[in-house]
């Protein structure tokens, strides 16, 4: 017991630490973009924190391995798609970029569970989930597609199954509490789902 909570410990440490370099990407991509870098410390606090409590998570589950190495570098990309799709609506590509490199760099290798024709029917079948309202232009944007794509070919289709229905109930929950508004006004406001997908992917990678 004392073993699992001194590595629980030592998880959330780590997470904190990787606020710093998912600060200093959040920064370098927005400045790319001609947007303001700048991250409010109400704003740093509250991703510190989830970055502390996933980590906390990630050791808890993964313990200390290579497969803990990679879900913090998945964390950094999902806490830096995270911010800047909260903040401005955008997912920059590169960050999508770095879900598939990633997943396919540690699953080639076999470090985490990869098999490519369940990652491809993953990253098409998120593709197809999020391209149809994307159309209809119902709240979801082609960023999110792509990350939702990405999501897919990271967790293969089973994984992208629980991880959709993960981001629902995370949407649902922030419908419910997260809002002062009607919930019939919420429904017709564009949410931001950048944030629901990055911790859907940290969540159900690290489980």
């Amino acid at each position: 017991m004392l073993n699992t909570f001194l590595l629980i410990l030592a998880g959330m440490a780590a997470g904190s630490a990787l606020f710093f370099p998912a600060q200093f990407l959040c920064a370098f991509l927005l400045r790319q973009r001609g947007l303001d870098p700048a991250m409010e410390r109400k704003q740093q606090w509250i991703l510190l924190g989830c970055m502390a409590a996933a980590g906390g998570l990630i050791a808890w589950r993964t313990g200390v391995s290579l497969r803990t190495l990679y879900l913090m570098l998945i964390l950094v990309v999902a806490a830096s798609v995270s911010y800047i799709d909260a903040k401005y609506r955008v997912i920059p590509n590169e960050l999508v970029l770095a879900v598939i490199v990633l997943s396919a760099a540690f699953g080639l290798t076999g470090v985490i569970s990869f098999q490519i024709w369940s990652s491809l029917l993953g990253f098409a079948a998120c593709f197809a989930v999020f391209l149809v309202p994307c159309i209809w232009k119902h709240k979801i944007g082609a960023g999110d597609v792509k990350l939702a794509a990405a999501m897919g070919f990271a967790l293969g289709l089973t994984g992208s199954l629980f991880a959709i229905a993960c981001m629902g109930g995370f949407v649902l929950l922030y419908l419910l509490v997260g809002q002062r508004l009607p919930i019939a006004e919420r429904l017709k406001t564009m949410i931001p789902m950048g944030p629901f997908l990055a911790i859907a992917l940290v969540v159900v990678s690290a489980i």
